[in-house]
């Protein structure tokens, strides 16, 4: 036998997961499992009730049971030991943790969608005239033992579902569904009562709920990575490398928060001017110098005196010598710890300049997080070896969803990365034309906005080529908080939703790709030429 129609069906997984529902999750089940097929059970019915004055009640029912022969049950649901103050008439409901909650009076909630749902159905056209139904309801309280007697003049001991009766829900209802001459409403009044609750109705997840579920799982995983720093933290130099997703960017800000609470003059480097800006974002207050490896040229240069107009292209080549002047010059600039993020993009010069600005070569922190992607970076531990730095392997991709993982992959070889986040979305790959990539890209976001209600905010749009960036921001502009960069601008950061604008200069290079298709969290679109997509999807690290 099959079992009873619900709506909604399936239930919402978002429902599912939330604790304040598991009582209602759990009536749900059992009433779908063990009432047949000709029964119909309307979960969390809201409706409107009127005053005699006009005046508007909310209110809402948490079932409604309708067969065509027994007629209709509207039931309340209270979970946890449930008691009433007989001088106030109050209701509380004690959870498991002996929190006591203050609740409507159930039995009222019940007589009042009982009655305000009847009358309304019996208001609709629909409604076949002249049939008066068995119309009851009744209270569940699955935690909570039974009455030993009737509670009142309104609260007889049998509108109640109890522990005991709770596991047989099922014949509680056609029990409380029996008895009297009231007669059937017939197929005519179950569609009258589904024009009622459920005519054009629906629980619609967007786009963007799954996405948040997502992200909470991330951040959920994204600390444990912090337990290498427990590991190392009585080492002077460390190198942790991994791949993309492996949370280096994290860790690297929680190793340099470390090392400055414990009274350490800490910098934290990188590369790129916009990874430096986001790394100060979540740095303030934590007294950490973040700066990128030419701004800390140009302020050592500045500070002490030797170049005051150094330029940030000139900080590159003839930056490195300036700090190991400057230290000599100006002894208050060493600095007692120094975390590099994004190492893979450092020169050999730059870490001999480091090591020279540090107070004590032998017991300063110098530690680096890099990718260990060799296809794209080399193997770097050779080199950093030569700087007595001790290898330490990242190898839990924390941060990107295991579909967006397996599509960065693809341009990964190095040591094993596992990724344990979400499965999430699969990659999403639209195919247009060279000359319709813009708008394609614009129908894309529009889509994720309007009906997948992402925010601008959470969407970042990468492409390969300056030119395309600035196309692209400007065909993009009405979507407001929208980041819109170069892929190699972008590198080291993240994002809730990407969309790779995929023009064919994205195959010059493979780093382009690795870094582009790493930076989702959660959901990931590629954009361009079939055989552009086709390259993406098969491409392989591997020789064979």
């Amino acid at each position: 036998m099959t079992g009873a129609r619900m709506w909604p069906s399936p239930l919402p997984q978002q429902i599912r997961q939330d604790p304040l529902r598991s009582s209602e999750v759990r009536v749900y089940d059992l009433l779908r499992d063990q009432l047949g097929p000709q029964w119909t059970v309307y979960y969390s019915r809201p409706y409107l009730k009127m005053t005699p004055t006009g005046a508007e009640i909310d209110g809402e029912a948490d079932f409604v049971i309708v067969h065509p022969t027994r007629g209709m049950l509207a039931l309340e649901v209270k979970g946890g030991e449930i008691s009433r103050d007989a001088a106030t008439e109050k209701w509380f409901s004690r959870d498991r943790y002996n929190v006591l909650h203050k609740i409507k009076n159930p039995v009222v909630q019940a007589t009042s969608a009982h009655h305000t749902l009847l009358d309304k159905v019996r208001a609709l056209t629909s409604w076949p005239k002249g049939v008066f139904i068995r119309a009851r309801h009744g209270v569940i309280f699955p935690h909570a033992a039974a009455p030993p007697v009737n509670l009142g003049a309104d609260m007889p001991r049998e509108i109640f579902c109890c522990r005991d009766e709770f596991p047989k829900i099922g014949d509680w209802v056609r029990n409380r569904l029996s008895g009297g001459n009231e007669g059937p409403m017939g197929e005519a009044g179950m569609k009258a009562f589904e024009e009622l609750l459920s005519l054009a109705f629906t629980l619609r997840v967007p786009l963007a709920s799954y996405l948040n579920d997502d992200e909470q799982a991330i951040e959920t995983l994204t600390p444990q990575q912090f337990h290498v720093l427990d590991a190392v933290s009585h080492l002077a130099r460390v190198a942790a490398g991994g791949g993309a997703g492996t949370g280096k960017t994290i860790v690297a800000c929680e190793d340099a928060f470390r090392l400055a609470a414990a009274g350490h003059k800490t910098a934290l480097l990188c590369l790129g001017d916009k990874l430096a800006s986001h790394l100060r974002q979540r740095m303030k207050a934590s007294g950490v110098l973040v700066v990128t490896f030419p701004e800390l040229c140009q302020h050592y240069a500045s500070a002490s005196g030797l170049k005051t107009d150094l330029s940030l292209k000139d900080a590159v080549e003839l930056g490195p010598d300036l700090l190991t002047k400057a230290v000599l010059k100006n002894s208050s600039l060493r600095l007692d710890a120094i975390v590099v993020d994004e190492a893979q993009d450092f020169r050999t010069q730059w870490w001999i300049a480091l090591e020279d600005i540090l107070v004590d070569q032998k017991t300063s922190k110098l530690h680096a997080f890099y990718d260990t992607n060799q296809s794209v970076y080399g193997d770097l531990t050779g080199e950093l070896a030569s700087f007595d730095i001790v290898p330490i392997r990242l190898t839990r991709n924390l941060r990107n969803t295991q579909m967006i993982h397996g599509a960065a992959a693809r341009f990964y070889k190095g040591s094993p990365i596992t990724a344990d986040g979400p499965e999430g979305f699969p990659v999403n790959w639209v195919v247009c034309s060279k000359g319709t990539l813009e708008q394609e890209t614009f129908g894309v976001l529009k889509g994720l906005v309007t009906n997948g209600e992402v925010g601008p905010s959470n969407i970042c749009v990468l492409a390969p080529t300056g030119e395309l960036v600035l196309n692209l921001q400007k065909r993009l502009a009405s979507f407001e908080g929208l980041t819109v960069a170069h892929i190699r601008d972008f590198k080291g950061l993240e994002c809730q939703a990407a969309v790779l604008v995929g023009s064919r200069e994205i195959a010059d290079e493979c780093e382009l790709a690795y870094v582009a298709l790493s930076r989702a969290r959660a959901h990931m679109t590629v954009i361009g030429e079939k055989d552009i997509l086709d390259w993406l999807k098969t491409y392989s690290t591997d020789p064979r």
